[in-house]
């Protein structure tokens, strides 16, 4: 924001970051209607309320550190969207999924890893009320808040405050708080189109921004409308995951197996001994004519394309469509009414890509071939030419996410006493469509083509006569209509509640100057509905299962907080909130935060100050009401380990690599995850328009939510079985209900038969690191103005325990568990002189573990393991202020065209760690911004 309001604060402040001035920014505006004169006026511009406070307040830099993006910053940095903003922050170490990971669980989501802390552990606001959650689950398990829903049109700024705020706004903000502020006061009307795509292909986008005001001495409406369009990158638009013969290990650069008979002893089955000379002519069309006969050593021979992995998207083509009204009106000199609502519309489509559209006999097991009498399995890839086309094999996403908040603030009579009463209400609708092989239809198509009728069971598996000359055929996309059908799912979550705040930023007067405070009391609930598409739960579709959850949630809380001055140099912030939360279905909790702070300011231009703070977050809505779900694993059987091999190793009993069907369910008592933060760190102005910031954070979570050790469940059940514990204890009740066996008499007594596992409060975890930042504004007289600012995040510790007893795991140094980034540097430099400002900004990402260290259990003393090289990346931009009411800008991202650092253990598609890089490339934007009437600043 860049308005007087602020620039009063910013000399009392002496910290804000630089930042050249856009060429005709909207300005934020003093309320219609309040008082007027020297002396009220100068009252009014102390009352600014910051990120991390209930009080309004004239210092922007308080006990604790918030970093503060704005629109203009956004732009000029060369970011396209919020969530581009926000994944480049230094504090964002962590690895996360977004659309690169097109075959996961959220593919149509974006959301950030705070100090390397599940996104969860983050609360993001929208003008300082919680956004609803996305409907889907992170990684399947957790709730998260997607940021795709927010448009840039907007945005005023963002501002981030690490550590734990549960004090001040609740659940989940152990890891800090995003809260993005959206504009509230414009005139005129502002027109902003841009264009753009991307050097290597793929990814064309375009965006048209409308926003204007209209302002009266009562009445004040901002509105905004976005729409923004922007197209896929497939795997086969970059080299580095066009085809196989990109992969880093060149004894590894083999095709997939599109169509493969496996004969078990005997490896693959030679496709010209079942069908002719040339095998692969009939389908050689597919995957843009690139399938052909393929040999890999040892196994054998196949038909398959090397360019068939780069058919899934790296970004996603998304449509969104956002609308935004804000308006407030003056009652009377004490009251005021007000509203806002932001909708966004959208259309998302991901494609995962052929490896996971396929079909195999016997569900990809063997069967049995009375031809030969051998045992075989075969597979098939469907390919686009199949399906009829790229686009039929995408999941679509339609998603519908509004956040409103309406209500009447003002003062008490002639007091100091300010009142704020609102309802804020977010919610986000999803639905999602995908096409997928229906289990008895492509089964029974197959069998038609080459399997042949079913001739019976050999030890429970099925029985074909195949004619493999007729395997090679491919389908029309007519017969893979008829075999496939549509999975179709309809989730929603809200968060909704009332609150009534009171503020006096002068309750009572101290030596050292004015006690602020602030009181609020919220009641509300929040919601989480996933019903699963009853087809997919009864099992129709090939290969494929779902699971399905839903529940809601009571909340109550009371929070207050106040600012003491101390002394005229060292001033206090206590906050303390009390949360009470009920499961609808049974299971509740309350939890009493606290947050201290200190600011300590021996001269105008130096603040030292300290925080401690305490957090919480309530269980997911998706760990306590999640349905059934299915998975299979291995185990040891102590008990038939004891029994039946009573003097035998356990690593050497025949049963301890049993396989076994697991079943994950939600848990109703599950408690609040707890947290306890503090920080300490130094601001200082050795200059009028320099400032430097050093911070400290430190933050321990207990109770943090894992599933179940079946290893401890095994041992418990067979202390259970073996009489060594009680069977009437708690423990035993448990184990013996969740390890399911066949009986005492039969075939295969107490076989282990299935293991049902619940999450539960068990782990532990910590992390600590440096957060620095300077900015320095440098007068060229003629030749203009010079920005420098630069940001730096460094992790110095992060230890996780999963349950009692095991030794705290190195995240840092144990890349099995985390690839997260140990440190992340950013600085930006822009020059403006004239009409013309030009921006350089660039970030270096530190080095990560390679693939090798990531998947074995002895990190980097395995053989092979390693870092890849840190990932530096540049962007860009220059605008031309044509006049005071139109400007033209030239954008770019990734200047150097900067793929992932190569690593040369990656040997898995696409080539390098989505999770923590992108091989989208070089983009860029042309973007005009013209301005129709409204003040001229």
């Amino acid at each position: 924001m860049k308005h007087k309001l602020l620039a009063a604060a910013i000399a009392s402040a002496f910290a804000m970051p630089f930042a050249v001035a856009p060429a005709f920014a909207q300005q934020a505006e003093p309320p219609q209607g309040t008082q007027t004169g020297s002396n009220k006026e100068a009252k009014e511009l102390e009352k600014v309320v910051v990120t991390g406070s209930l009080i309004p307040q004239s210092q922007i830099e308080t006990a604790s550190p918030v970093i503060t993006i704005t629109a203009q910053d956004i732009q000029r940095e060369g970011f396209s969207n919020i969530y581009d903003a926000l994944r480049a922050q230094p504090l964002a170490t962590g690895a996360v999924q977004d659309s690169q990971f097109s075959a996961g669980f959220t593919p149509g989501a974006q959301t950030v890893s705070l100090l390397g802390l599940p996104p969860g552990f983050t609360l993001i606001l929208i003008d300082g009320k919680p956004m609803a959650d996305y409907p889907l689950l992170y990684n399947g398990q957790s709730n998260f808040v997607d940021l795709s829903t927010v448009p840039m049109a907007m945005v005023d700024h963002i501002d981030i405050l690490p550590g734990n705020q549960s004090a001040i706004y609740g659940s989940s903000a152990i890891a800090g708080v995003i809260n993005v502020v959206l504009k509230k006061r414009m005139s005129g009307v502002t027109l902003d189109y841009r264009a753009g795509g991307t050097s290597d292909g793929g990814g064309a986008n375009q965006r048209l921004q409308i926003s204007g005001g209209y302002n009266t001495d009562k009445f004040n409406l901002v509105y905004g409308f976005q729409y923004s369009d922007t197209q896929a990158i497939w795997g086969f638009q970059r080299p580095i995951s066009s085809s196989t013969d990109s992969n880093p290990n060149p004894n590894a650069r083999y095709a997939p197996r599109n169509y493969l008979i496996l004969r078990y002893g005997a490896g693959y089955v030679n496709p010209t001994s079942v069908a002719g000379p040339n095998p692969c002519a009939a389908i050689a069309n597919q995957f843009g004519g690139t399938m052909s006969y393929q040999y890999r050593k040892p196994q054998g021979y196949y038909c398959g394309s090397k360019q068939s992995v780069g058919y899934a998207t790296l970004q996603n083509p998304h449509t969104t469509y956002s609308g935004y009204l804000s308006s407030d009106y003056r009652i009377s000199d004490n009251a005021q009414a007000y509203a806002s609502l932001l909708y966004t519309f959208a259309k998302n489509k991901s494609y995962p890509g052929p490896l996971y559209t396929w079909w195999g006999a016997n569900t990809g097991n063997y069967f049995v071939n009375a031809n030969t009498g051998t045992f075989d399995l075969v597979q098939q890839t469907f390919a686009p030419e199949e399906q009829g086309g790229l686009d039929v094999s995408a999941e679509r996403l339609w998603s519908r996410a509004y956040s409103f908040t309406g209500g009447v603030r003002g003062n008490l009579g002639q007091s100091n006493w300010s009142y704020d009463a609102y309802y804020a209400r977010s919610q986000y609708n999803l639905s999602s469509q995908q096409r997928r092989t229906l289990g008895a239809k492509v089964d029974a198509f197959f069998e038609n083509q080459f399997l042949g009728p079913k001739l019976g069971t050999y030890y429970g598996y099925p029985i074909y006569a195949p004619d493999y000359s007729k395997f090679f055929q491919g389908l029309t996309p007519a017969q893979y209509q008829s075999i496939t059908g549509v999975i179709s799912t309809k989730s929603e979550t809200y968060t909704q509640n009332a609150n009534l705040l009171l503020t006096n930023d002068s309750l009572f007067d101290l030596p050292a100057g004015p006690v602020g405070f602030a009181g609020l009391l919220q009641a509300g609930n929040q919601s989480w509905n996933l019903p699963a598409d009853p087809a997919l739960v009864a099992g129709d579709f090939w290969g494929i299962t779902g699971s399905s959850g839903g529940g809601k949630r009571d909340t109550y809380a009371v929070a207050t907080e106040v600012k003491v001055p101390i002394v005229s140099m060292l001033t206090a912030d206590l906050a303390a909130r009390y949360d009470h939360y009920k499961n609808v279905n049974g299971g509740s909790d309350q939890k009493s935060t606290y947050k201290v702070g200190l600011e300590f300011r021996p001269l105008d231009t130096l603040l030292f100050r300290a925080n401690y703070a305490t957090a919480f977050r309530a269980p997911d809505l998706g760990y306590v009401f999640i349905g059934p779900s299915g998975f299979y694993s291995t185990a040891t059987d102590y008990y038939r380990c004891a029994v039946f091999q009573p003097n035998t190793p356990i690593d050497q009993c025949t049963y301890s690599n049993e396989q076994y069907k697991g079943t994950q369910t939600g848990n109703a008592n599950l408690k609040s995850i707890t947290a306890k933060s503090w920080g300490f760190g130094v601001v200082w102005s050795p200059l009028e328009h320099m400032s430097l910031k050093a911070d400290y954070y430190n933050i321990k979570i207990d109770n943090e939510v894992s599933y179940q050790s079946v290893d401890q469940l095994m041992k418990d059940d067979a202390a259970c079985l073996l009489g060594q514990l009680p069977a009437t204890s708690p423990t035993c009740i448990a184990a013996l209900a969740q390890v399911q066996r066949a009986p005492a008499t039969g075939p295969l007594p107490y076989n282990l038969l299935g293991i049902t596992v619940k999450p539960i409060n068990v782990s532990k975890e910590a992390v600590s690191g440096i957060l620095a930042s300077g900015n320095y504004r440098i007068d060229l007289g003629r030749w203009g103005e010079l920005g420098l600012g630069a940001q730096y995040n460094v992790t110095l510790r992060h230890t996780y325990q999963q349950y009692p007893g095991d030794p705290d795991i190195n995240l840092l140094r144990n890349p099995y568990y985390s690839s997260e980034y140990k440190s992340i540097f950013s600085g930006d430099l822009t020059w403006a002189i004239g009409n013309w400002t030009a921006t350089l900004y660039g970030i270096r990402y530190g080095a990560t573990p390679n693939y090798t260290a990531q998947i074995n259990t002895t990190g980097y003393a395995a053989k092979g393991a390693g870092t890849v090289a840190p990932w530096i990346r540049y962007n860009g931009s220059v605008e031309y202020r044509i006049s005071d009411d139109a400007k033209v800008q030239f954008i770019v991202n990734n200047i150097r065209n900067s793929m992932p650092p190569r690593d040369s253990t990656w040997v898995g598609w696409p080539y390098y760690n989505v999770f923590n890089y992108n091989a989208f490339g070089r983009s860029y934007w042309a973007e005009i911004t013209v301005r129709f009437g409204g003040d001229k600043k």
